[in-house]
């Protein structure tokens, strides 16, 4: 199968130095890009600049803000007939639009160079969800899409309503989901999420085999 794998964290900058990012490490996009290459598999890693690095030799494109990250994976999903995106790209829900120093506004952006100030505000804006557009931006309309959802809640409701936005999206196969709480250095369990079955899987490479597996039967 031809794979393409998003990992890591975006940054979206304040200024030519500061940034509103978050803690990814892209480790998963990693493991995953590494596991599915042994296999044979064809595998391209949209990575960001910052993120850990498969150890296989494998097809790599990098990025930072969203913007790169949009414009790559539309690039590469026109150009390229894949049979699997796993969005595991941790992706910022704001884009910083302006800077408020001292009540005084200022743009932002990484081109920017703002002064010191006693008092700062960030004016943020909601930034499209880019899991929702992969499939239309497909030279393959069939491929088969995986969101990771990572969530920070003990309420089953609230982790079950995270994922439901995502499920029951049509533009999205499988949503693979775990939580901060139950995430530690011996566990990094997931459930899988389809549009009718859930799974535990034990790890990411458990959880790769239980997508691939129903990928080939859906084909």
């Amino acid at each position: 199968m031809k794979i393409l794998i998003t990992a890591g964290g975006t940054k979206e900058y304040i200024d030519g130095v500061r940034y509103i990012g978050n803690s990814s490490s892209g480790k998963t996009g990693a493991v995953l890009s590494d596991y599915l290459s042994r296999q044979g598999h064809d595998v391209t890693w949209l990575g960001a600049k910052a993120a850990i690095k498969p150890r296989q030799p494998v097809a790599q494109i990098c990025y930072e803000t969203f913007e790169e990250l949009a414009h790559e994976l539309a690039q590469a999903l026109k150009q390229h007939h894949y049979d699997v995106i796993f969005q595991a790209a941790a992706v910022s829900d704001f884009k910083v639009t302006a800077v408020l120093l001292d009540g005084q506004k200022f743009a932002a952006g990484r081109d920017v160079k703002l002064p010191t100030a006693d008092q700062v505000e960030l004016q943020l804006s909601k930034q499209p969800k880019l899991v929702s557009a992969l499939k239309s931006w497909s030279l393959n309309p069939a491929v088969t899409v995986v969101a990771f959802k990572l969530t920070n809640s003990n309420d089953s409701d609230v982790r079950q309503a995270a994922v439901n936005k995502l499920i029951n999206q049509a533009a999205i196969n499988f949503v693979a989901h775990n939580d901060l709480h139950e995430i530690s250095e011996q566990s990094h369990r997931f459930t899988l999420h389809s549009k009718k079955h859930t799974e535990q899987c034990d790890d990411i490479r458990a959880l790769c085999d239980a997508i691939l597996s129903k990928t080939e039967v859906m084909a």
